[in-house]
């Protein structure tokens, strides 16, 4: 019997015929499957499944797909046929903060002040005792780094130990943590060891779970959480999960960009609803510090269940971006031995690792920087709300919120830019669109002007605010 599934066209498409198939008969044009104009592309931008040959190829089998059949994909699909490369796409898929936006401050004098609401580090900079720590490594960085960070392991599982930061005492050993150069090494690395083949992401949120999963040809689905519900997570994973048969599942507490923490009841029963099936459990609590919960942390599950990983870094909450150091926490000694197969020799450097010791000291910082971000926190929801935006409730240090307007949002940017604002368009992120904005919470006096800004785009008066 001929295939059913042989042929497919969609004249009602407005590009329709975009190329050329075996024939110009119209009922036998075929738009998908062999003929998929984006069969070619690597990473592909549907979602395609990928088989391992027995001779070593990976191949593509596009059966499940309907990315083309979807209308809404349409003018995508022709932009890139038009010229516009996919890595030129992905490139600005997952494009980090401020910097895509921040080439257009170029053209701006040199003298005038810009203020980076895009990116999500601690306002109050980087800690003095870190900027100690920097200038007095000269002398160390001679020496070849200690590959397995003994002394940072130790000092962060003492800082927890001493702390009592858990809800449930629960000890934390060194030999259950891994550090990395930055959370992004981390994710790329312990999804490579895991190799997923259905991994469920809880969306919308940070696009490097999806990079690395494209990576690994794992097959991705989306658990979409609602706006109408504040972007809450709900017991709704849970069927989620098991109708994509998903082998890895990730989320973000707080999560990015909402926000908002996931109920920690809620946490408890995924983390045994995960366990139980053998589905490793990957959260990512890189921003839990600006929140006064790290009581609430995931951590304190670890040692009873080696299918949970959890994720943090000294990248935001110590204003470190550009040292770059982030850690885990799994129990999993398989899975650990695995990532340290993978990961390069010597990936974090003494300067890094000397930093982390430094930042770990830094107890009255992080009080200060929760006691910041909760005031400001609140003066920009109050502010944002009488500009009439929407604004959804925010745990972190950014704030989520969105314009009624069209029109104000198409040339939205172009105006923040004109006054020295960078601001992050949320329209990349699954499950969000183009009139979505999220903006960092920095001191008082910045977010000032990001909200006299926004009045002025509005046509509104700062003063009157």
């Amino acid at each position: 019997m001929e295939n059913s599934s042989r042929f497919f066209s969609n004249p009602d498409c407005s590009y329709f015929p975009c190329h050329k198939g075996s024939s110009n008969d119209r009922e036998s044009f075929n738009c998908l499957f062999c003929y998929c104009p984006l069969y070619s592309r690597i990473p592909c931008p549907g979602n395609p499944t990928y088989i391992k040959k027995d001779d070593g190829r990976i191949v593509k089998r596009c059966t499940d797909c309907n990315f083309p059949h979807k209308p809404e994909n349409y003018d995508r699909i022709m932009s890139l046929l038009k010229g516009k490369s996919l890595t030129d796409e992905v490139f600005q898929e997952y494009h980090h903060g401020g910097e895509f936006v921040s080439s257009l401050m170029h053209e701006k004098p040199a003298e005038e002040v810009c203020y980076d609401f895009s990116v999500n580090t601690n306002p109050l900079g980087l800690p003095d005792g870190v900027k100690n720590a920097v200038q007095n490594s000269i002398e160390q960085l001679e020496r070849y780094p200690d590959q397995n960070c003994t002394a940072l392991r130790k000092k962060i599982a003492e800082k927890i130990e001493n702390d009592n930061l858990f809800v449930h005492n629960e000890q934390i050993s060194p030999e259950n943590i891994i550090i990395g150069n930055g959370a992004s090494e981390l994710i790329s690395l312990i999804v490579q060891a895991v190799s997923p083949k259905n991994a469920l992401v809880v969306a919308p949120t940070f696009s490097g779970y999806e990079r690395a999963l494209k990576i690994c040809y794992s097959k991705i689905h989306y658990h979409l959480l609602k706006e109408e519900n504040d972007f809450t997570l709900d017991s709704t994973i849970f069927s989620s999960i098991e109708n994509a048969a998903a082998d890895m599942v990730f989320l973000c507490s707080p999560n990015n960009p909402t926000g908002k923490m996931p109920d920690f009841e809620l946490l408890k029963k995924l983390v045994s609803f995960c366990e139980e099936r053998c589905i490793f459990l990957f959260v990512d609590e890189c921003f839990i510090g600006f929140t006064e919960k790290e009581n609430l942390s995931d951590v304190q599950f670890v040692s009873e269940n080696p299918h949970l990983i959890v994720l943090n870094a000294f990248t935001k909450v110590y204003s470190m971006a550009g040292i770059r150091l982030g850690y885990a926490f799994s129990s999993n000694q398989g899975l650990l031995a695995k990532v340290n197969f993978l990961r390069p020799e010597w990936n974090v450097s003494s300067l890094a690792q000397l930093s982390g010791l430094a930042a770990l000291n830094e107890n009255a910082y992080l009080h200060e920087t929760c006691s910041l971000i909760s005031r400001e926190r609140d003066y920009l929801n109050k502010k944002l709300k009488t500009l009439g935006f929407t604004v959804y409730p925010s745990e972190a240090n950014f704030i989520l919120f969105k314009a009624d307007s069209k029109d104000f949002t198409e040339s939205f940017n172009k105006k923040l830019i004109e006054q020295g604002i960078l601001l992050r368009n949320c329209g990349n992120f699954v499950g969000l669109t183009g009139d979505f904005f999220r903006t960092a919470i920095k001191n008082h006096e910045e977010n000032e002007k990001l909200i006299e800004a926004l009045a002025d785009s509005l046509g509104k008066s700062f003063s009157l605010l």
